[in-house]
């Protein structure tokens, strides 16, 4: 599975993102920070983006990156969710 990073940008709909996320991705998404959630799913990031409303602004604007790697300091809790997903 991958697992994309979701970075919300400044719009006019941007308080529909996180309804979006957790409504799209309701068993596969973590929020890290305010308006930053990681998701895990088996399309590409330009689909991620189609399917929450990105692409065409429905639900804001965020930018969308599939994660190759990661290394860093975090709670474990992000740790054991990435691996999670990964390993899926």
């Amino acid at each position: 599975m991958a697992i994309f990073a979701i970075i919300a940008q400044p719009s006019p709909n941007s308080a529909r993102l996180p309804g979006a996320v957790t409504s799209i991705f309701p068993e596969n998404h973590l929020q890290i920070a305010e308006g930053v959630w990681l998701v895990a799913a088996k399309i590409t990031a330009k689909e991620v983006s189609d399917k929450m409303g990105i692409t065409d602004g429905k639900n804001g604007s965020a930018v969308v990156v599939e994660i190759a790697g990661y290394f860093g300091r975090a709670d474990p809790t992000i740790w054991s969710w990435i691996k999670s997903r990964l390993d899926a």
